[in-house]
């Protein structure tokens, strides 16, 4: 049985970002579905005694993002990292005898 939440915008924008595989199109993917959760709290806090259960999918869904986000962010500090030993490498003055 679906849950109420899961037609929201919302959700559907945080499952695209969970399920994005290409990195460059990640953080966007991320920023969609904050922006869109956000506005949902916005229109949750007309009915604050409702919606439990979507407001404990949202917390977790936030949390969610923002472990995604660090992954991503580790993932790139380690390009930046792979990058700089490459072009360090690449860069030394062959010795020739």
């Amino acid at each position: 049985m679906d849950e109420e939440h899961e037609k929201q915008k919302w959700f559907a924008l945080y499952k695209t970002a969970m399920l994005e595989l290409e990195r460059a199109a990640m953080a966007g993917r991320i920023g969609d579905a904050r922006t869109e959760i956000i506005a949902r709290l916005e229109a949750l806090k007309q009915h604050p005694l409702l919606n439990g259960e979507e407001h404990h999918a949202i917390h977790d869904a936030l949390n969610n993002l923002l472990v995604l986000e660090g992954e991503e962010e580790r993932l790139a500090e380690e390009d930046k990292i792979r990058v700089l030993r490459v072009t360090r490498r690449n860069s030394k003055p062959s010795s020739q005898s």
